[in-house]
């Protein structure tokens, strides 16, 4: 049995941009696999650090809690597990959930990170998904704050040397 769903794409509702992928499903399955998002041909190399984030919420006339699975596989003719995790969304607000994990293998751009969501026929938002090496405090991120040169010195280098 597999489920009935929908995404779209929202531009009502997002965590920190215009729009949010939206999940809609009307029937659940009886497997998570049936319904998936996913992103591919991602690289990945044995041994390294990798952090899996985004930003969910769930639809509050819907639930308080919806199952998914995380998964890194391989697209080839026999799928290896690279990563697996089972997470629950447990957030009407936005929630950053974050997982990082060792690789245990090379795999050369023929994978995909998958979030599996078809147990269930909650609702959720999707947005701000992230995949990197290393650990979360590595990730780079945008300057948040720009700082304003209104009642501040304003100097160049060639000055500053200038003054010694």
């Amino acid at each position: 049995m597999t489920g009935e769903y929908r995404l779209i794409v929202d531009d009502a509702t997002a965590h920190n941009s215009k729009k949010s992928a939206k999940i809609i499903q009307t029937k659940p399955s009886a497997n998570s696999h049936n319904v998936k998002a996913y992103y591919r041909d991602i690289t990945i190399e044995k041994d390294k650090v990798y952090t899996i984030a985004f930003w969910a919420k769930l639809d509050q006339k819907e639930g308080t809690e919806k199952e998914i699975d995380i998964t890194i596989q391989t697209v080839s003719i026999i799928p290896q597990l690279v990563y697996f995790e089972t997470t629950i969304l447990d957030s009407t607000d936005w929630k950053e959930y974050i997982y990082t994990f060792k690789s245990p293998k090379d795999v050369q751009g023929d994978s995909w990170i998958g979030f599996l969501v078809g147990l269930s026929d909650i609702d959720f938002w999707f947005d701000d998904m992230r995949f990197f090496e290393g650990v979360p405090t590595d990730e780079i991120k945008e300057n948040a704050t720009n700082v304003s040169p209104l009642n501040r010195i304003i100097s160049t280098w060639g000055n500053i040397k200038k003054l010694k």
